[in-house]
Parts: structure tokens; sequence; C-alpha cells
């Protein structure tokens, strides 16, 4: 598979994965009884497994060693932080993890764009 077209799948499992995020912590604070919804469930990790493996074959195809680039170590450890954030979020409904696990997540998206750890601010 081609560059673009591993890029184009992770970023749409990308976008999938946040946008599935903030529905659910809506609906969970909206209405607690859909935490047990199979299909809210399940489709996350569907969804999550798909941005993994498609993050992988990215880190596969084009760079040999993620640790020659710095900034996909912090996409990683911004990922470990939009994971606890977003555990905290869902299982107990904290506004203050969601905005965390936000955060975390514009940080990731940030540091691919600009291919820095310094994310956004390296396009400013």
């Amino acid at each position: 598979m081609e560059y673009s077209a591993l890029r184009g799948a992770h970023m749409g499992f990308a976008y999938l994965s946040i946008l599935l995020f903030v529905i659910r912590f809506f609906l969970f604070s909206a209405k607690p009884v859909l935490r047990s919804n199979k299909l809210l469930k399940i489709l996350p990790h569907i969804i999550d497994t798909f941005l993994l493996i498609f993050a992988l074959l990215l880190l596969h195809n084009v760079w040999g060693s993620p640790v020659v680039d710095w900034w996909i170590v912090a996409k990683v450890v911004g990922l470990l932080g939009y994971i606890g954030f977003g555990i905290g979020a869902i299982k107990r409904g904290s506004w203050p993890a969601f905005i965390g696990a936000l955060i975390c997540f514009a940080y990731i998206f940030g540091a691919a764009k600009a291919h820095s750890v310094l994310s956004w601010l390296a396009l400013l």
C-alpha cells in the first residue's frame, strides 16, 4: 500500500476515533444506561485497532526507527495521555478528563502535522 493511502486511512481512523469519543462522552453523560450498549463498547476498540494497524504500517513503510524522529515518540506519549484521560472521561463522566483527552488529541494531531515535538507551536 502506498504512503498516501496508508496516511489517509490512518487519519480517517483518527478522526473516527475522536468523533466517537466525543459522541460517547455526551451520550453517556445524558443517558448513563447506554454505557452497557454492546456496540458502543466494541466499536471504539475496532476503530482504534485499525488506527494502530495503519500507524504501524506507516512506521514500517516510511521510517526505520521511531527514535530517529522524536515527534513519533511524542505522539506515543500523547497517546498514553489521551488513553488515560479518555478512560477517566468515559468511565466517570469527568469533564476535566474529557478536556484533558481533547488537549492530548490536539497535541498528537499537531505533532503529526508539524513533524515536531513542539506540535502546533512549530507551525507558528
